[in-house]
């Protein structure tokens, strides 16, 4: 199974807030991969899927979320699963490659939790890990739904920033 991302900047995201994400996303393709194998259900994945990500303002993100979620205010992630049925991951069978969804990120709002940085990137993982789980149907509305996704997550994480590290996601060598 390969996941493929493809990255949206809006026109009004400011895109001096997203350098630290093109090492990331690159060596995302292969950390969400091996993620997707082994959170899925065996056998009903095609060869290939495929993720978008887009990168919003703060005023971008605040529409988003009063929109989807009826608040008023940004936030930092949202997602936007297309398999997603009662709660659980329902992905159509046969396709050749399989649309998960969007998750839409601000990282102007990212950055005011994150001092330096390392910070920012640490937070950039997470919000990519914290996304790409809620395009499977994990949710965190339960104790045990919250600590079990806040437990993928971390591994998810980790395996981005350890990604990055090793210079699996730097496009100059």
């Amino acid at each position: 199974m390969k996941v493929h991302l493809r990255l949206d900047n809006s026109e009004d995201a400011d895109p001096a807030s997203s350098p630290p994400l093109g090492d990331m996303l690159t060596a995302a393709d292969g950390v969400l991969s091996a993620a997707l194998q082994e959170l899925a259900l065996p056998g009903i994945l095609p060869p290939s899927a495929e993720i978008s990500i887009t990168l919003l303002s703060l005023e971008e993100m605040e529409e988003q979320n009063r929109l989807h979620r009826g608040l008023s205010e940004p936030t930092d992630v949202l997602s936007f699963p297309l398999w997603e049925e009662d709660g659980e991951f329902r992905p159509e069978k046969g396709m050749p490659v399989l649309p998960l969804g969007d998750i839409v990120i601000c990282p102007e709002y990212v950055r005011m939790n994150a001092p330096s940085e390392q910070a920012f990137l640490e937070e950039m993982a997470l919000m990519v890990a914290h996304g790409f789980l809620h395009l499977l149907a994990w949710d965190h509305d339960t104790d045990e739904g919250r600590t079990a996704m806040e437990a993928a997550q971390e591994k998810i994480r980790r395996a981005l920033l350890d990604a990055v590290k090793a210079g699996e996601g730097s496009v100059e060598k």
